[in-house]
């Protein structure tokens, strides 16, 4: 009578004998989901007032905005590219010429001082549905221990120039030193592109 031989299969993957790569594995798996927990995550925080329909807004009127930074010229930089920013998402944005002289005429003397009608008066005078205001927190080069990188933040708020009500509101910081700007010593990004990002990703919550 012929036996039959009986050949036990091969271990699957990570099981028995390969207990060790599943543990390895695990413990990378976790390392890697911290990492982009804690590295990954930080997005705006923001607030969109929830009866008012955003696609209705064509037009907006940008405001200087105001500077809390020891860069003199942070203010205007920001404002700079938040209008890039909403030009390229299809919104008309009146010339900061143009916004300036209004300001000027309505006798406006401090950015912190506008109230419900002059965003209103603003808003008609410039024919636009929405009035941009808000500051810039932090601009420039900051030192760590043995490292320096970027360090952006930015609050902007959108007013409905009709009622003057808040209809959205964005804070975001972006730069910061990286992980691996820390450990690794990796070049990280500029301060331009730090604040390119901030506004970006700040106007992104609204549109």
């Amino acid at each position: 009578m012929k036996k039959t031989l009986y050949v036990n299969p091969p271990l699957p993957p990570f099981t028995k004998g390969g207990v060790g790569g599943l543990a390895l594995c695990s413990m990378l798996y976790a390392l890697c989901s911290m990492l982009i927990f804690i590295y990954g995550c930080g997005g705006p925080k923001h607030y969109n007032r929830p009866e008012v329909d955003i696609s209705n807004i064509k037009s907006i009127a940008v405001l200087p905005l105001e500077n809390f930074t020891s860069d003199e010229y942070a203010g205007e930089k920001i404002r700079r590219i938040v209008i890039t920013e909403l030009l390229f998402r299809g919104i008309d944005v009146i010339e900061p010429g143009e916004v300036t002289r209004i300001l000027r005429e309505s006798k406006i003397r401090s950015l912190g001082s506008i109230n419900i009608a002059d965003i209103q008066n603003i808003g008609k005078t410039l024919g636009v549905e929405a009035v941009m205001m808000g500051s810039v927190e932090a601009f420039g080069i900051s030192k760590g221990i043995s490292v320096t990188y970027p360090e952006v933040s930015i609050h902007l708020i959108l007013l409905e120039s009709s009622s003057g009500n808040i209809i959205w509101s964005a804070l975001h910081t972006t730069g910061g030193a990286s992980f691996w700007t820390r450990h690794f010593g990796a070049e990280g990004i500029s301060l331009s592109e730090a604040a390119r990002k901030a506004v970006k990703e700040a106007v992104g919550t609204l549109f």
